[in-house]
């Protein structure tokens, strides 16, 4: 395990003292790793994101579009999403 040591401004070592005091982290140290994992995580998440939204561009620039303007092309659309949703998953727990 690693082994990082930083300066903190007092007002973030006292919401790290304040939230160890209340029981939301066993340490400091509990308190800054599960700091670190939850912005590790958001950062994929953003990264994910970024890629969605690429090839959303890409599928508009393409004009890979479908309208939607009746409840029952939004319907056909949900149900065509959730089939696609139903085989990825099935294909991931298949390992494939």
């Amino acid at each position: 395990m690693g082994v990082v040591q930083v300066q903190l401004p007092d007002d973030l070592k006292q919401v790290i003292d304040r939230q160890v005091a209340e029981g939301h982290a066993a340490s400091e140290a509990d308190f800054l790793t599960q700091a670190a994992r939850l912005y590790a995580d958001h950062l994929d998440a953003e990264n994910e994101i970024s890629v969605l939204v690429e090839r959303a561009d890409a599928d508009l620039a393409a004009g890979r579009t479908t309208m939607v303007a009746t409840p029952e092309d939004s319907n056909a659309l949900h149900h065509a999403a959730m089939a696609r949703l139903r085989a990825r998953l099935a294909g991931d727990a298949t390992g494939h």
